[in-house]
């Protein structure tokens, strides 16, 4: 198997994979998830498209989990202040 040197497992991450996402990146993540559920839904609402139901599936669940995501990403800014 063909690995780095760098690291000395094969559990080790890169240094920047380690990294937490800052309080700030928290919503606009959550903001980009909605805009996809959004895009996913507006194209299952297509009547020509043949995989509408998947798409909507997708689009709802994008749309549920980048709101929860962005709740939470503004409330965590809001208590670390």
């Amino acid at each position: 198997m063909l690995r780095s040197s760098a690291y000395s497992s094969l559990t080790a991450v890169p240094p920047w994979a380690a990294n937490e996402l800052p309080a700030s990146g928290i919503p606009a993540l959550g903001l980009v998830l909605v805009v996809i559920g959004g895009f996913l839904l507006w194209r299952s609402a297509q009547r020509s498209n043949p995989s509408r139901r998947e798409e909507r599936r997708g689009g709802v669940v994008f749309l549920v989990l980048g709101c929860l995501i962005g709740v939470a990403g503004l409330l965590k800014i809001w208590l670390d202040r």
